[in-house]
C-alpha cells in the first residue's frame, strides 16, 4: 500500500496539469466502489443547489467522468471541451469538483491506494505510486512512464536520477528486495547501501533542500556514508535510529527478529530511541562495536565488543553463523535461499551452532548441521520440513 495526495492530483487534472500516470492514478481511485458513491453524491449535492437542473443524471454523469478520465490517460492532448452536451456535463463536473470535494480532500488529504508488487521481484515504489520492475542479473536503464525518473541498474548497483524535482517538496521511493537477493544502492549524496534479502529502504531521491539526509529501514543494511558534516545521515528503523558521522556500518532491523542491532565497522555512529532526533541522547559507539535493542524494551542499549566480520560477511555472499541458535538460523536460511522452513523438531530450536559458508546450496548447510546433531529433513516445492530423526 502507498499514500497517494489525491488532493494534489485532483487539483492538477481540473488545471488540465496532470500527467498521463497521475491520470491512471485518479481513474483507479476514482472507480473504486466507496470512492464511487463519495463522488456521486458530493456532485449530485452541490450539482442540485447550484444549478436545480432536476434533470442530471448522477450515474451517467459518472460514466461520462470515468470515460474523460480515461480518454485522457491514453492521450497527450485532450480538449475539455468537445461541444456537445456530454463534454458539457464533464465540465460543469470539473467544476463542481473543485468546491464539492473541497472539505472531504481537506479532512482526508492522503488516500490510501492499492499497489500490486512482486513479492519475489525487486522493485522500486516511486513517490507518486509507480512501481518499477528491476532484474539484479542484468545491467539496464529504467524509465518512469512520466519519464521523470531515469533508475540504472549496472552490476548488481542502483542510481537513479531525476529530470525534475518540485522545489520544496521530497520526493521519498520505497526499494523492496525479496528473499534470496540483494542489492546496493547508490543514494543521491553518493552514499550506498547495500540491502540484504528480505529488505526495503524509504529514502528521498533527493537531499537538496532539507537539514538531514534521512531513510527508514526494514530488514538489514550495510551503509557506507558519504561525509557531509552540514547534513546528518539519519538511519531510522522501528525501534530506534542511527545518527552518522561519515562511516561504515551495519544495520539489521527485520521484524521477525524482534532485535535492532547496529554494528560499526569504522567511523562514528550514535543510537538513539526517541522519535524525534536528540544529538545530546546519543549512545556513541566506537569501531567493532554493537549496540542492541529488543523491540518494545524502553531499557537503555546493549553494548558490546564484536567481530565486525561476522555480522557484514553476508556483503560478501557468505552465510556465517557465530554461536547462533537453530530457530535464528532457520530465519536466516528462509531469507537466503527465498524457501519456508517448518520445524516440527522444536528441542532443535535453542541448539546453537558457528559455521561459514560460501555459496553453498541449502543441502549442503543443512547436512554439515546435521554432522553434530540429529535431525531429518524433507524438501519439497519451496519448502523444508525439519522433523524429529527417524530412529526416534
Amino acid at each position: 500500500m502507498t499514500k497517494i495526495d489525491i488532493r494534489r492530483i485532483i487539483t492538477r487534472y481540473i488545471n488540465q496539469e496532470a500527467s498521463q500516470e497521475e491520470l491512471a492514478i485518479l481513474y483507479e481511485w476514482v472507480k473504486k466502489k466507496n470512492n464511487r458513491e463519495v463522488f456521486k453524491k458530493l456532485v449530485q449535492a452541490d450539482f442540485l443547489v447550484n444549478y436545480e437542473d432536476k434533470s442530471w443524471e448522477t450515474e451517467e454523469a459518472f460514466e461520462n467522468f470515468l470515460h474523460t478520465i480515461k480518454q485522457r490517460e491514453t492521450s497527450k492532448v485532450k480538449p475539455l471541451y468537445a461541444g456537445n452536451q456530454i463534454w458539457k456535463h464533464a465540465a460543469v463536473i470539473m467544476i463542481v469538483v473543485g468546491s464539492s470535494l473541497f472539505f472531504l480532500l481537506n479532512q482526508s488529504p492522503q488516500i490510501v491506494v492499492p499497489v500490486e508488487v512482486d513479492s519475489n521481484q525487486i522493485t522500486l515504489q516511486l513517490d507518486n505510486g509507480e512501481v518499477l520492475t528491476l532484474d539484479p542479473e542484468s545491467d539496464a536503464t529504467v524509465q518512469s512512464k512520466n519519464g521523470s525518473t531515469v533508475v540504472t541498474l549496472s552490476k548488481g548497483v542502483l542510481t537513479q536520477k531525476e529530470a525534475r524535482i518540485e522545489k520544496g517538496k521530497v520526493q521519498k521511493n520505497t526499494i523492496r528486495v525479496p528473499y534470496g537477493k540483494n542489492l546496493s544502492v547508490t543514494l543521491q549524496d553518493g552514499s550506498v547501501v547495500m540491502l540484504n534479502s528480505g529488505s526495503s529502504m524509504t529514502y528521498p531521491s533527493s537531499f537538496a533542500g532539507v537539514d538531514t539526509r534521512e531513510v527508514q529501514l526494514k530488514g538489514e543494511a550495510f551503509f557506507e556514508v558519504a561525509k557531509n558534516p552540514k547534513k546528518p545521515f539519519i538511519v531510522r528503523t522501528e525501534t530506534m535510529y542511527t545518527q552518522v558521522f561519515g562511516t561504515v556500518f551495519n544495520v539489521s532491523a527485520y521484524e521477525d527478529d524482534n532485535t535492532t542491532e547496529v554494528v560499526l565497522v569504522e567511523g562514528s555512529v550514535g543510537v538513539g530511541k526517541s522519535a524525534k532526533v536528540n544529538p545530546e541522547a546519543l549512545q556513541m559507539l566506537s569501531p567493532s562495536q554493537k549496540a542492541s535493542n529488543i523491540m518494545g524494551n524502553e531499557m537503555d542499549f546493549v553494548v558490546e565488543d564484536v567481530d565486525v566480520s561476522s555480522y557484514i560477511s553476508w556483503t560478501k555472499g557468505i552465510l556465517t553463523f557465530e554461536n547462533e541458535s537453530m530457530g535464528q538460523i532457520i530465519k536466516r536460511l528462509q531469507r537466503q535461499y527465498n524457501i519456508k522452513i517448518v520445524n516440527h523438531y522444536q528441542e532443535l530450536d535453542e541448539r546453537r551452532f558457528t559455521g561459514m559458508f560460501d555459496e553453498e546450496t541449502i543441502d549442503h548447510v543443512l547436512k554439515t548441521i546435521q554432522a553434530h546433531t540429529h535431525f531429518s529433513y524433507d524438501k519439497g516445492d519451496n519448502m523444508i520440513t525439519i522433523k524429529k530423526p527417524n530412529n526416534e
